[in-house]
């Protein structure tokens, strides 16, 4: 178990009609989240959605540490209102120019400018979510943050190409 993030992407007609109509957002996220769950997901440029899982802390740390990044890619964006109240804040979303500025310095930013701001110590007094591979060591914890930070980063780059606006959300 433990906190996922989770993204999906949204044409901007879907963007239009979530903020119109709650039930209607709650169900489509629903189901985008079921059939990732129960299927073999796609490659994050062509998936509908995506999650970074319980990584999203320590990159969220990493890339704050790092500074410069014009959208919060974690708790960004306006609030998505749904049907039901979620666990760990509401969901939000980002709109296809946050998405295309994130986009931008995702692509810019190589994992490697960040690794250097990786204090698992630092972490821990800053009660950073940690990995399982945290206590494994290092390398092995910097190999799933830098594998799911290039997910991400296509994924940002895909819903970025196609105009898409993206919801964040914490499970």
């Amino acid at each position: 178990m433990g906190i996922h993030c989770e993204y999906v992407r949204l044409s901007p007609a879907e963007l239009r009609r979530s903020l119109d109509d709650p039930a209607w957002a709650q169900k489509h996220l629903d189901e985008l989240g079921d059939a990732w769950a129960d299927g073999d997901p796609l490659p994050p440029e062509k998936a509908p959605f995506f999650s970074i899982e319980k990584t999203w802390h320590k990159l969220h740390h990493l890339l704050a540490a790092h500074g410069g990044m014009p959208v919060d890619i974690v708790h960004g964006g306006a609030v998505l209102v749904l049907e039901e109240e979620m666990a760990y804040g509401p969901a939000r979303y980002l709109n296809s120019q946050d998405v295309a500025r994130a986009a931008g310095f995702l692509a810019a930013t190589p994992f490697g400018e960040l690794a250097p701001h990786y204090d698992l110590a630092a972490m821990r007094r800053a009660e950073i979510y940690l990995l399982p591979e945290s206590e494994a060591g290092v390398p092995s914890d910097l190999e799933t943050l830098r594998r799911r930070y290039q997910e991400l980063t296509r994924f940002f780059r895909a819903a970025a190409t196609a105009g898409d606006a993206v919801v964040l959300m914490l499970t």
